[in-house]
């Protein structure tokens, strides 16, 4: 399944994933209950971790990489 990101510095990036999180460049990502579709796919809505996140200077103290 494709998954959206929501917030943070990939708001709105389609990537590949599923799971709980999903990781895009130094930041996390946790599934929410939404849905959205995108180009004609259903997609699951991932919303950013802002305490998690290597732009913050927190992502080594969480272990977020």
């Amino acid at each position: 399944m494709k998954a959206v990101l929501s917030g943070g510095p990939g708001d709105g990036q389609v990537v590949a994933g599923g799971g709980e999180t999903v990781v895009w460049r130094a930041c996390l990502y946790e599934r929410t209950g939404d849905l959205d579709v995108r180009r004609g796919e259903q997609v699951r809505v991932y919303a950013h971790r802002t305490d998690c996140c290597e732009g913050y200077g927190r992502g080594a103290e969480d272990r977020c990489e």
